[in-house]
């Protein structure tokens, strides 16, 4: 057994040091499919149909930061429940400045980049990074499911025949299948909840408050101490959900304004089909670990979900997929920059205290 484990060690260890590289030569490879593919369609397109309206793309930037609104009051309300005092506006400042650092690479720079902003504004970092990740999980899996809601009117048929025989007969029948997606989503949510509840009592250090403005740790006391309560209750969780839902309906405005900026006459009918277009296209992208901020993967499937459908051009979806991608970006930009100008530094300690509710 001991033999086993010495030739385990060095294994994993090679692998911990070619995995950064590895994780760069498949971005790098990603990236130049991409490339050569928007290239194909733009080249093969009729370039004359792409004319930037100028307007339509500040909309989209302006309707992009709106959209985050539910995540920075969720991330707000969850920080406060587990014991924090930071304000909406550091919440906000902290939000969007960690955006940008999802170009680094690694996911967890994002964490890291929040809680350093919080830390003297009224959060511990092992606080801000756990509901920041609860944050982002919860964003995500809406993502995710509307994504998977909007599925049988947003994938291409390409994609939709090449599915097992046994669940492709659902996708024609999309008003059964999204009620059908959305009451197995609110099944499980009380799992989800324990689940972050059980990440939670883990992660979360317990601190005792002997007196105002006095926190020490159970090591600095005698007395018994249990972690604070951080169990995030399904009617908490389930509400934020459906609040969240709400993001990629504004960001599917976003990409429709977008379309609207490269020339496409983009009918509000279709706000569903660009809310499915963004949701999918924004989890591919976080899920993919190893591509800062989903570059490349997320453009790589909004590209196909737009030229699949009708009344857009190739070259008007090479045209919106890039667009859409330095609109947001110089939205964040914006945003970041314009909420640091509001801020200064305070100059006293920042005070702490117990969770005094826990959200439910």
């Amino acid at each position: 057994m001991t033999d086993q484990l010495a030739g385990a060690l060095p294994s994993a260890n090679l692998f911990r040091r070619l995995w950064p590289v590895l994780k760069w030569v498949l971005f790098m490879l990603v990236i130049a499919f991409v490339g050569r593919r928007a290239w194909q369609l733009w080249r093969d397109g009729d370039v004359g149909s792409v004319t930037i309206h100028w307007p339509w793309l500040l909309a989209a930037s302006v309707l992009y930061l709106v959209g985050w609104l539910p995540s920075v009051l969720l991330w707000h309300r969850l920080i406060h429940g587990l014991g924090g005092t930071s304000s909406r506006w550091d919440v906000a400042r902290a939000y969007f400045a960690g955006h940008l650092a999802k170009y680094i690479p690694g996911k967890a720079s994002v964490l890291l980049v929040r809680a350093g902003m919080l830390a003297d504004r009224g959060c511990r970092p092992s606080v801000s990074a756990l509901t920041s990740t609860y944050e982002v999980l919860v964003c995500m899996g809406v993502g995710a499911a509307v994504g998977l809601t909007m599925a049988p009117v947003v994938w291409p048929k390409s994609v939709i025949d090449g599915l097992p025989s046994a669940i492709r007969p659902a996708f024609g029948h999309p008003l059964l299948f999204g009620m059908g997606v959305v009451v197995i989503c609110v099944i499980l949510v009380p799992f989800v909840a324990r689940v972050l509840g059980l990440i939670a009592r883990r992660l979360t250090p317990p601190v005792v408050t002997l007196s105002p403005g006095h926190l020490v740790t159970p090591s600095e006391t005698n007395s018994p101490t249990e972690p604070p309560p951080t169990q995030i209750g399904s009617a908490f969780l389930l509400g934020w959900c459906f609040f969240s839902v709400t993001t990629w309906l504004v960001h599917g405005l976003s990409l429709g304004c977008t379309l609207r900026a490269v020339g496409v006459q983009a009918p509000l009918s279709d706000w569903l089909i660009w809310t499915g277009d963004v949701s999918s296209a924004s989890f591919l992208g976080f899920a993919a670990m190893f591509a800062p901020g989903g570059l490349g993967v997320r453009e790589a499937a909004l590209l196909e979900l737009l030229t699949s459908q009708p009344g857009i051009s190739q070259s008007q979806a090479v045209a919106a997929t890039v667009l859409l991608r330095a609109a947001w970006l110089v939205a964040e930009i914006i945003a970041a920059v314009g909420l640091s100008w509001r801020f200064r530094r305070h100059d006293g300690p920042t005070v702490e205290w117990m969770p005094t509710s826990v959200p439910k």
